[in-house]
């Protein structure tokens, strides 16, 4: 009981910590997204049901947006940025001057937004010590803090200010609630409709609904449920919005990611790099990314065949994403850093080696960056002292190199350990089909 209580104080400890770095910096940094949501809002308010007849990026100026920039997510996101802009107002400066183009976001904006992103990174803490608390009150403890004071999900969610921890804790709290089988993938549904980002994690867990036999169909409806009631007000109010979702939401056509500091992928890093320093034609490898996609998330489906653990499996398929996706952003890696851990809480071998060492490394990248540009370049009025203190703790480092190996790096700890879980699974396959009687024939 008093270890318990020891416990249940630490985890107070990292929460009051991990919340306070985040309340300070938030209200003098701000991300150029910061600013485009401001748009966004504006055009939810006054379009309301029609908001996606509006959200591609044509007459983006016209909107009170500043970048052309479509919204390519799904409603969640317009609705929470809709509410923020009606309840705070704040506002968003773009302007040319002296040939040069300034964005400027107001303190009251940013930190609003932000709020709500903080509120998700701390649910994710606690969702994670509460996931890992059955096998380990320390591995819970531990896991809280790698999460919650990691540089990355700070950066994140405090600095540039970005919603995927939003997404990440209603798909958490769906793994929490597993046990309630139909409100459990009405969550992982409904995560989609924040950022469809975790459409692997969400694919692995309809395909436990299918190994489950009977149980599919209800689960898959609870899921389809869960993704389509955001949708709910523009089916009824203005249906015809909705036919241009389909491209918004498949993104932007596959290019060289730059700059090349934001590329989390190696492969697409460094493509990018040999094209820019000689001029080569590397796109083809960025083109066919979901061929090792299909490839890596094959052996995930396979692995949780024969062995169901669904939160090991759904780490693993988070994984295959970011080592293949052609344009991982850097806001990518803090589910990654959620799954990780309790890939490693659960997995203890080598795959759980490998998946801390990745937690700690992902990191390591807000530390490489001269994060202290975000406090200034969208702030009218920067707050000095703070741009210092951030330049000092932080390398400031701009040649494209460094960045390039970082990418390289993390996408093979990736492999490492996607390979590391799933491989040894395939003797089983083996085993399987060496018994149907069709394969004997």
């Amino acid at each position: 009981m008093e270890y318990l209580e020891r416990s249940g104080h630490l985890l107070i400890v990292i929460i009051l910590l991990g919340l306070s770095i985040r309340l300070i910096l938030a209200p003098y940094s701000a991300g150029s997204d910061l600013a485009q949501f401001y748009g966004f809002a504006g055009t939810m308010i006054e379009h309301k049901a029609c908001f996606y007849s509006y959200a591609d990026a044509t007459g983006f100026w016209n909107k009170g947006w500043p970048y052309p920039w479509p919204y390519v997510y799904g409603p969640v996101m317009a609705y929470v940025l809709g509410l923020v802009r009606y309840v705070v107002g704040g506002s968003v400066r773009a302007f040319w001057s002296g040939g040069s183009y300034y964005v400027y976001v107001d303190p009251t904006w940013a930190f609003s937004v932000k709020l709500v992103f903080i509120l998700a990174d701390t649910a994710v803490a606690l969702l994670l010590y509460l996931l890992i608390r059955e096998k380990s009150q320390k591995l819970a403890i531990l896991g809280a803090a790698l999460y919650y004071l990691n540089p990355i999900t700070i950066h994140v969610s405090a600095v540039y200010g970005m919603f995927d921890e939003l997404a990440l804790a209603f798909f958490l709290a769906g793994l929490y609630a597993s046990r309630r089988e139909r409100f459990s993938y009405a969550l992982y549904g409904f995560s989609l409709a924040v950022k469809h980002t975790l459409l692997f994690p969400a694919l692995l867990n309809l395909w436990d609904a299918f190994l489950n036999g009977r149980r599919a169909i209800s689960r898959v409806l609870f899921f389809l449920l869960g993704a389509l009631t955001p949708f709910l007000p523009m089916m009824l109010f203005c249906p015809s919005s909705l036919k241009g979702l389909p491209d918004l939401l498949r993104g932007i056509q596959v290019s060289y990611p730059l700059p090349v500091s934001y590329s989390m992928n190696g492969v697409s890093s460094l493509a990018t790099y040999l094209h820019i320093t000689g001029g080569r034609d590397t796109l083809f490898l960025l083109r066919y990314w979901y061929v090792s996609a299909f490839i890596l998330l094959s052996l995930v489906l396979i692995r949780h065949v024969f062995n169901r653990n669904l939160v090991v499996s759904t780490a693993l398929a988070y994984a295959v994403f970011t080592a293949t996706y052609w344009r991982v952003n850097p806001q990518y890696l803090v589910p990654l850093v959620a799954f990780l851990i309790l890939l490693a809480a659960v997995d203890m071998d080598i795959t759980g080696v490998l998946s801390l060492f990745t937690v700690v490394y992902a990191g390591i990248w807000p530390i490489m960056q001269p994060s202290a540009f975000w406090f200034h370049v969208h702030m009218e009025n920067p707050n000095w002292a703070l741009v210092h203190f951030v330049d000092s703790i932080t390398f400031r480092i701009f040649s494209d190199e460094p960045y390039v190996a970082y990418s390289v790096g993390l996408t093979l700890l990736l492999y490492a350990l996607i390979l590391s879980a799933t491989l040894p699974h395939l003797k089983n396959l083996k085993a399987w089909l060496s018994e149907r009687e069709w394969v004997r024939a």
